[in-house]
């Protein structure tokens, strides 16, 4: 009998425990509220930053440009396969973006994203806010090929990757990520400038081929060069993959 109230106990604390750990509704609700008036206002300052700047003219590279990646393989895409070749699956929403305009040679744009969702991987970025990189962005003339014909090399320009659109502030993302690991100390001393560190750093896999945004309330695969019926129809299996996050 004390055995049994003894056990009936234990399993009482266990589960307050777990309630007093687990967020309420409502506490949920102003963090959900909180984040959209921040991503509200992020919108305003980074449409505002926008404003008057020249975007590269790339229409005549645009077509060679946009593409499917030599080494993507449709064959093995799956969602298992996607899931053990990243450290993290993850969900999330896009809370901000900041300008590297001072990045050489390849501009990126820093972004912040809070997890909503951690697919696979360790669960302990659920919840969190991390940083990452998206291609393209805001950048200076001196770090532009000379073929884009940019005669001042100071002039601030807004480089749009062909293959990597730039999402919206506010957009919903799935995306394959892991941890920082510098190429060099070049690099790292490159990213340390922009405050992107080993320890809050956390890179995209694959880019081009397995990164997803919503949009009119579906996701779809970010590059535009899947987003036509010939690859439709071509890469079966990274469409019944992406129906699969949209039935989630």
């Amino acid at each position: 009998m004390k055995l049994k109230v003894l056990t009936v106990i234990i399993l009482s604390l266990l589960v307050l425990t777990g309630c007093q750990n687990k967020p309420s509704t409502h506490e949920q609700q102003i963090k959900t509220e909180q984040r959209n008036k921040t991503i509200k206002a992020n919108q305003k300052n980074w449409n505002k930053k926008l404003e008057n700047i020249k975007v590269l003219d790339q229409n005549e590279f645009e077509n060679a440009f946009i593409k499917i990646p030599n080494g993507y393989n449709d064959e093995s895409t799956s969602l298992k396969n996607l899931e053990n070749g990243n450290q993290y699956l993850i969900e999330g929403q896009l809370i901000d973006l900041k300008s590297m305009i001072d990045r050489p040679i390849a501009p990126e744009t820093e972004a912040i994203v809070y997890v909503s969702k951690v697919i696979s991987g360790d669960r302990k970025l659920q919840g969190k806010t991390i940083k990452t990189v998206f291609a393209g962005g805001l950048t200076k003339g001196k770090y532009l090929y000379e073929d884009y014909g940019i005669k001042n090399s100071q002039e601030t320009i807004y480089y749009s990757s062909a293959t990597f659109p730039m999402p919206k502030i506010g957009s919903h993302l799935i995306m394959g990520i892991g941890n920082y690991h510098p190429d060099n100390k070049r690099q790292e001393e490159m990213y340390g400038k922009f405050g992107l560190t080993k320890n809050n750093f956390y890179t995209i896999n694959n880019p081009e081929t397995t990164f997803w945004v919503k949009t009119n309330g579906k996701y779809q695969i970010n590059n535009p060069a899947f987003n036509n019926s010939a690859a439709k129809h071509e890469f079966k299996n990274i469409y019944k993959l992406t129906d699969k996050f949209n039935q989630q």
